[in-house]
């Protein structure tokens, strides 16, 4: 089970939140990316005939799944296609700062809330449609995973 909650910065916390995807369906069918960088600056005219590395702890963590809104997110079913795609073009209207992504995952003995913080959304694609049940594909960057919530 995967559940996805976005809490924008200067909310009242998970409770004002939006949940994105909320399904029991397995994280291969979702095609759930994960990327990880840290800025790392080298210097190699630095001492030694070694490089020196120098670690700025600038992380980031991007996080890219496909929801399919009716399925993975059964409140959000559409009377027609014209609806899905109002749908569709609100959708970045609702991340216009940063937040807060918290991630549930329950499998079959995994049970973990993570919270990926300082996350901005990086993209929205609407990838296709099945019916009224059109797929986006949401791009997530951040800072740290923490285990800690920040409300």
């Amino acid at each position: 089970m995967l559940t996805l909650t976005y809490a924008p910065d200067g909310s009242s916390g998970w409770s004002a939140g939006l949940v994105l995807c909320n399904t029991t369906r397995s994280l291969t069918e979702l095609e759930v990316k994960f990327n990880h960088k840290r800025l790392i600056q080298t210097e190699p005219g630095f001492g030694s005939a070694a490089a020196a590395f120098f670690d700025n702890a600038n992380v980031q963590n991007t996080l890219s799944l496909k929801v399919r809104r009716g399925v993975d997110f059964t409140s959000a079913a559409f009377p027609d296609p014209e609806g899905a795609l109002v749908f569709a073009l609100n959708q970045p209207a609702l991340f216009t700062t940063t937040g807060a992504l918290k991630i549930q995952l329950m499998g079959v003995t995994t049970n973990q809330t993570l919270y990926l913080l300082n996350c901005a959304v990086q993209a929205i694609n609407l990838a296709d449609w099945l019916g009224l049940a059109p797929a986006f594909e949401y791009t997530f960057t951040g800072g740290l995973i923490s285990t800690s919530s920040p409300f």
